[in-house]
């Protein structure tokens, strides 16, 4: 085996080694609470593998070269020559497809936990409370029903519904691949990563876990209470594509799992996702931050109108973020300075 891919793959795997040991340590305690509780099923794990392997394996990578390779002769005229030597480009993929697949890893047991909670929770305690504190920060006024009546115009709703559930998948799951083949920048990819999985992990399962809620769109079938929201998910009926609710429901009433299944209102993962992205845009310029920014409030004011969330929702997810995205860049600023020092320290052996 060349040395060169020996090295190079050292390297890459020691620099993500705590995202890699995250991962790794956080799997562990959710297959452990999931076998305490005779539901250990890797449902969630295979369907993940299954959608997700030919996109990061497959169908990303052979875009990439292709577009690689037409650029190149574009510009040049000339095939693109590669800048690593071939063990350290094979270093590199083994690497990226690492990180990629402890990624699936990840995603798998947060789906399994999230499909966990309500049995852990014994149902969804916390709507009425949540709902109750929605309105009095709104003026007595619950903001979906209000936001409903203000915009509920089928082509908007139709719209919204569809940014909200592709377009933003597309912008949550896509660029992890190309962050995780960067061959520059390891302190942004290791930032990233591990700030991706914080996110989804605080806000998804350990906030969630302590104030569970269904959110309004199932705000009748865990409360009783169908006159609430009644008149907003009357509108959604008529004028939005019901199947993913209803295959949520399905999937809590008959205890299934798969890709992403699972019911928690607050905070949200949708909102956390995007301003997590939109945090690490701004660092790459004033324009993209801005429209990064300004996608976080159109998927903020959609999770609302859509009756997927409360406004509280989105605004403790935001803060918290804003918390992580902080904390993860300090400590890892703090760990590569005290790496840095290591290096340039002389050996104690040295004369």
């Amino acid at each position: 085996m060349p040395r060169s891919f020996v090295d190079t793959f050292r390297v890459d795997l020691r620099q993500m080694m705590p995202f890699h040991a995250f991962v790794l340590a956080y799997t562990a305690i959710v297959l452990a609470i999931a076998a305490m509780y005779g539901a250990l099923g890797l449902n969630a794990y295979i369907q993940y593998v299954t959608q997700l392997a030919p996109l990061y394996f497959v169908i990303l990578p052979a875009t990439l070269a292709v577009a690689h390779v037409a650029l190149s002769i574009l510009r040049s005229g000339q095939p693109p020559h590669a800048a690593l030597s071939p063990g350290a480009l094979l270093g590199r993929t083994v690497s990226a497809a690492t990180t990629l697949g402890m990624l699936v890893l990840f995603l798998g047991s947060f789906t399994t936990f999230k499909g966990l909670m309500p049995v852990l929770a014994g149902g969804f305690p916390h709507d009425r409370l949540l709902a109750d504190i929605d309105a009095f920060l709104h003026g007595g006024v619950d903001p979906g029903p209000a936001l409903t009546a203000l915009v509920g115009y089928p082509f908007v709703l139709q719209g919204l519904q569809w940014n909200y559930a592709v377009v933003w998948t597309a912008l949550t799951i896509v660029p992890a691949f190309f962050i995780a083949v960067r061959p520059e920048a390891h302190a942004v990819r290791l930032r990233y990563f591990l700030c991706f999985a914080l996110v989804w992990a605080v806000l998804g399962n350990l906030i969630a876990f302590g104030l569970l809620s269904a959110g309004p769109i199932f705000y009748a079938g865990v409360t009783g209470d169908a006159a609430r929201f009644g008149g907003q998910m009357a509108v959604l009926g008529e004028h939005t594509d019901s199947r993913i609710s209803a295959y949520l429901w399905q999937s809590y009433v008959h205890g299934t799992v798969g890709i992403g299944t699972g019911i928690s209102a607050f905070p949200s993962v949708h909102v956390g996702a995007a301003m997590m992205n939109a945090l690490f845009l701004r660092e790459t310029g004033r324009l993209v931050g801005f429209l990064a920014f300004a996608y976080v409030a159109v998927i903020a004011v959609s999770a609302v109108l859509l009756g997927w969330h409360y406004a509280i929702d989105g605004y403790v997810s935001i803060l918290v973020v804003w918390l992580l995205h902080r904390a993860v860049k300090r400590l890892l600023g703090a760990r590569s300075r005290i790496e840095d020092d290591v290096t340039a320290s002389p050996s104690p052996a040295t004369p």
